[in-house]
């Protein structure tokens, strides 16, 4: 009698039996306590790669165990390699004791399953060269993957443990907690991300501030679907200060060229009348400032700087820190020196460089807005400052040249 524990206890009749097993897709392999092959069925043979008959009698080859699980390689006599998953148990054969071993062929299971770890390691890898912060939310909102550059951001702002930001926290109960100027938008931002989350909203995004004691910055935050058998959303915070800056650029460009044609135009017709009233004896001059008197174009400079550190003053609160009255004392002292609003760029752009060396970022940037709304004042004032000397309020302009009028 053959007993085959854990496969088909109290089985006697043997035909059956090793009918039954022939017939089995996996691979069954009957061990002597020498470790000789006393049987084995043809599933068993093509799984090693040999002929049955090679195998009856011989060494099985592999260490076997009662009650162990194992892959073993499977190295064939072709050259051919493959990896078996192997399980042991103690029976009988024959009266005597021996060991059963399964044997069954896995090796495009584990090809498949390398192909995707494979893949989700590339995958992580790419997201993780990403600058733009990502997490994946479950469907209640819980945290259960970041990229690299979000456990930056994280620890970077605080959370150095990831306590607040990380794996297994939730992120609508972070919101829900915000403060500061984040928590204008909370219910907003619950409410799109749940939108997504249910299906009623394909994609949802908020442009938001998050500036530091260092910097200005601004982020897009952008929520989609998570794409997979599970439902969840995948959040990104894009930085994009960068190109913020660049459009308040342009658009400050575009304002203060269109500012600059309106006041040469205006000083055009100034000097037309002045001519015309025979009031100015000379023309306004087209060489720079910079060009035909240095040191007046340094001393401009000078007093620029100055001016903004007025205007930062009055920012901070400071009673009676006003650059008013200097810009307009600059701009009688520019006209006298036949500047231009070119000049007045040029003077503008250079003062807030000065200003701005060995100051920290967040300084740097207040001397761009202030510069910004102090270059078209001294632009008005020069322009009142021609226009009331065309109509002879004041006295001849001296551009600095040595020609006789």
């Amino acid at each position: 009698m053959q007993q085959f524990d854990g496969l088909a206890p109290h089985v006697t009749d043997d035909t059956r039996l090793r009918q039954i097993v022939a017939a089995s897709a996996d691979g069954m392999i009957v061990v002597d306590r020498e470790g000789r092959v006393c049987f084995l069925n043809p599933a068993a043979a093509n799984i090693l790669g040999r002929r049955a008959e090679d195998l009856m009698d011989q060494i099985f080859g592999y260490p076997v165990l009662g009650g162990e699980r194992a892959e073993i390689d499977l190295l064939h006599p072709d050259g051919q390699h493959s990896v078996g998953e192997m399980r042991v148990v103690d029976t009988e054969w024959e009266g005597a004791p021996a060991q059963l071993v399964s044997l069954r062929d896995i090796t495009e299971h584990r090809r498949a399953n390398q192909a995707l770890r494979d893949a989700e390691a590339f995958n992580w890898a790419i997201l993780n060269s990403l600058s733009v912060h990502l997490a994946v939310l479950d469907a209640r909102g819980t945290i259960i993957a970041v990229n690299s550059a979000w456990i930056e951001f994280s620890r970077a702002n605080g959370d150095l443990d990831l306590q607040r930001t990380g794996v297994g926290v939730n992120y609508f109960t972070i919101c829900e907690h915000a403060h500061g100027r984040w928590s204008d938008e909370v219910n907003e931002v619950l409410e799109g991300m749940r939108a997504v989350l249910e299906g009623r909203s394909p994609t949802y995004e908020l442009e938001y501030p998050c500036h530091s004691p260092q910097e200005e910055r601004w982020f897009v935050m952008r929520v989609v679907p998570l794409r997979g058998q599970r439902p969840g959303l995948v959040i990104s915070h894009t930085n994009v200060t960068v190109q913020r800056q660049m459009a308040r650029a342009a658009s400050e460009a575009t304002m203060l060229r269109e500012r600059l044609a309106t006041l040469e135009r205006e000083l055009v017709d100034v000097e037309r009348m002045a001519q015309q009233e025979n009031s100015v004896p000379r023309r306004i001059s087209a060489t720079p400032l910079r060009q035909r008197n240095s040191g007046a174009f340094g001393t401009a400079v000078a007093t620029y700087h100055e001016l903004l550190d007025i205007a930062l003053m009055r920012q901070r609160g400071i009673p009676d820190a006003s650059p008013e009255r200097g810009l307009r004392a600059l701009s009688d002292t520019l006209g006298f020196q036949a500047a231009t609003p070119r000049d007045i760029v040029e003077i503008h752009l250079a003062g807030v460089r000065s200003a701005g060396i060995g100051a920290p970022p967040i300084k740097q940037q207040a001397y761009l807005e202030e510069g910004r709304l102090m270059v078209l004042e001294l632009m008005g004032y020069l322009a009142g400052h021609y226009r009331g000397r065309a109509l002879g309020r004041m006295g001849d302009v001296d551009d600095g040249s040595t020609e006789p009028a």
